[in-house]
């Protein structure tokens, strides 16, 4: 079966995807599925991708993907059987995250 795949203006957005070690979750409770800001992502000046998040810091970098992704949304035809995907995104290159957090504050006391 052909399934016609297009974007709106004709080309697609490029995107990036985030890899990091364990898992987030949100103190109140809710779905990661919610829109919520996880973080802050930043540029160093030596190149790195820092990722701040509450009062932890992760460092990154910036990796080139050997085959991209494609980001679509599906779409249901006017007659309701012929589906229809549409091309939003490019996920060209992923940012790793590797290492530990690093705490940006301390307790009072503690060396």
């Amino acid at each position: 079966m052909l399934i016609p795949i297009t974007s709106e203006d004709g080309s697609a957005a490029s995107w990036a995807m985030i890899e990091m070690q364990g898992e987030l979750e949100r103190k109140d409770g809710g779905s990661l599925d919610e829109a919520f800001d996880v973080g802050t992502l930043s540029t160093s000046s030596t190149g790195a991708v820092l990722l701040t998040i509450g009062y932890h810091q992760l460092e990154g970098k910036r990796l080139e993907l050997k085959k991209p992704f494609v980001v679509m949304d599906r779409e249901q035809g006017a007659d309701g059987e012929s589906t229809h995907y549409k091309v939003i995104g490019v996920i060209r290159e992923k940012i790793l995250f590797k290492a530990r957090p690093r705490p940006l504050i301390t307790k009072p006391g503690i060396k």
